[in-house]
């Protein structure tokens, strides 16, 4: 009985005890937050029981830079009669300390009671602004964002992807009654963790109260890629410049405003994209042209870069490149390419001699290892269109020629004009050139008037050609008529002529022709005895 009595009464001491601890409180007041200057601030302590009461601050360590707190006093005795103690926290922000833009910093008070055991609060710093603490006493106002992205896949202020171009028209406005000088646009991109990501600013400018002005911040989303990985970006922007008036209170202070846009950046997607491509060592942007024209019959080298715009690797992937037009297709296996990661690249391709004149697109499209395109969960596929152009050294089309003897008759050992009609077909100017070979064995080549000419689109030249004939050029005879435009060759025509025999040379082959040799020997044959006859005659005449 005695034990059972005993039992009962400790196990009712330990309940009174736990409910005691479990009664126990210690109270704070609230905390105000802190501005980024060293300074102190007060708070009211209290328990419903009698005890011995720490306190401690952590530290915030930024590098080498700290925020110190000191608490005076540290410890202190409070009773059950809800004593209050006032403790007085100094806090000191050594210089160099910064606050970054879009970081939060904060500590953990803790109370520490030997009855009520650990109470614990945050204190925290005021966020940082982009004007560092300058006050708006001019009164401007980012009175508008307008975001648009100009090449990439993402869609103005709702989501980003990396690699995209971006513009931002920003709208000043003065809204105060002072004129501010010097008005400086400047930005900023972090992640929502508080990580810079690039920074710039615009050329000042002066606003006049009551003015406004607008202007136009461009970046490429092109560093740190990983850092956004499970981060949004945000773009912060300011306009500061000095207060220019007299009668103001504010004369010659700073005055500043800011605003700020948080934008999605996607980087879940399974995504590759071809960016940075170079022709012949310049930079062209998705669907930019090339600064300098390309000729015909020339090289042109490629080069640039593969991107895994996604946060998880890709393997087995592989890119084509083409232009129908020029007749070129070439396929590239890639490695596997991490998340973030990128992949270089590098060809020739040769533009044909006979390329046409004009804009040509260059297509990259990068492939899954399935062989479909990569896509975005817009449904956009990965394409890349750079543009060249190709002028000067090109074929061009080939133009109408026709031929014609302009001589009354062609005879041997006389001249012999032709006359060949060019029309130029081809839709820009064309120098051309009129020539001729293989007559070298029947005549000479006088003259070809005019021998170079230019045509614009379908204008024509008549050029006459005038070729001196060998007396033993009768007969059927032909040259070659060879057309060059541009310094192509465009015709090498083949040109027949019937070359006539002339009227003296005609008579004496007459007569030889008709001939009779036999009659004609014995005829020489009597001549010659004849003659014998009269010499012998003479000499016997002599004698007498």
């Amino acid at each position: 009985m005695k034990k059972t009595s005993a039992l009962i009464f400790g196990i009712a001491f330990a309940f009174v005890m736990i409910m005691s601890l479990a009664s126990a409180t210690l109270t704070l007041s609230s905390v105000p937050t802190l501005n980024h200057t060293s300074g102190s601030f007060k708070i009211n302590v209290t328990s419903n029981q009698n005890e011995t009461v720490n306190i401690s601050i952590s530290e915030i360590v930024q590098g080498t830079k700290k925020i110190t707190f000191t608490e005076s006093p540290t410890t202190f005795e409070l009773n059950a009669t809800d004593d209050t103690k006032e403790v007085i926290i100094n806090y000191n922000i050594d210089s160099g300390f910064l606050f970054e833009l879009g970081k939060s910093y904060s500590t953990i008070l803790t109370l520490h009671g030997n009855v009520s055991g650990d109470q614990t609060q945050t204190i925290t710093f005021e966020e940082s602004d982009y004007c560092n603490g300058v006050k708006n006493q001019g009164n401007l106002e980012i009175r508008d964002m307008n975001f648009d992205v100009i090449t990439g896949y993402g869609d103005s202020s709702d989501y980003w992807y990396l690699m995209d171009q971006v513009e931002v028209e920003v709208e000043v406005n003065n809204r105060g009654s002072w004129d501010v000088q010097n008005v400086q646009v400047s930005w900023e991109i972090d992640t929502t963790a508080g990580e810079k990501i690039m920074d710039g600013d615009v050329n000042d400018f002066d606003l006049n109260y009551g003015d406004d002005s607008t202007v136009t911040i461009s970046f490429k989303l092109d560093q740190d890629f990983r850092r956004f990985e499970n981060e949004n970006a945000v773009f912060y922007v300011k306009a500061s410049g000095k207060i220019d008036d007299q009668d103001s209170p504010y004369d010659s202070q700073e005055t500043c405003a800011f605003d700020k846009e948080e934008i999605d950046i996607r980087t879940r997607d399974d995504f590759m994209i071809v960016e940075s491509v170079k022709i012949n060592g310049e930079q062209v942007e998705k669907d930019g042209i090339l600064s300098n024209t390309i000729t015909c019959n020339s090289n042109l080298d490629i080069s640039g870069l593969v991107y895994n715009i996604g946060r998880d690797k890709q393997k087995e992937s592989y890119f084509e490149v083409y232009n129908k037009e020029l007749g070129f297709g070439e396929i590239f296996d890639l490695s596997d390419i991490n998340g973030f990661s990128s992949e270089n690249f590098d060809f020739q391709l040769n533009v044909p001699k006979d390329a046409k004149e004009k804009l040509y697109p260059l297509t990259f499209v990068v492939h899954e290892k399935n062989g479909d395109a990569f896509q975005n969960q817009e449904d956009d596929e990965a394409i890349t269109n750079v543009f060249f152009r190709v002028v000067g050294a090109c074929k061009i089309a080939d133009p109408t020629i026709t031929v014609n003897l302009d001589s009354t008759e062609v005879v041997a050992g006389k001249d012999m004009i032709v006359k060949v009609t060019l029309r130029n077909d081809d839709v820009k100017n064309a120098t051309f050139t009129v020539n001729a070979d293989g007559f070298s064995s029947w005549a000479t080549l006088k003259e070809v008037n005019p021998e170079t000419f230019v045509l614009t689109s379908g204008t024509v030249e008549e050029v006459y050609l005038t070729f001196n004939l060998k007396d033993s050029s009768a007969g059927d005879q032909n040259f070659n008529l060879i057309v060059t435009g541009n310094g192509y060759i465009l015709a090498n025509k083949p040109v027949l002529v019937s070359v006539q025999e002339s009227l003296s040379f005609a008579f004496f082959n007459d007569f030889f022709d008709t001939l009779d040799w036999k009659v004609w020997g014995i005829i020489a044959l009597n001549l010659i005895l004849l003659i014998a006859i009269i010499i012998v005659a003479r000499r016997v005449l002599r004698k007498k």
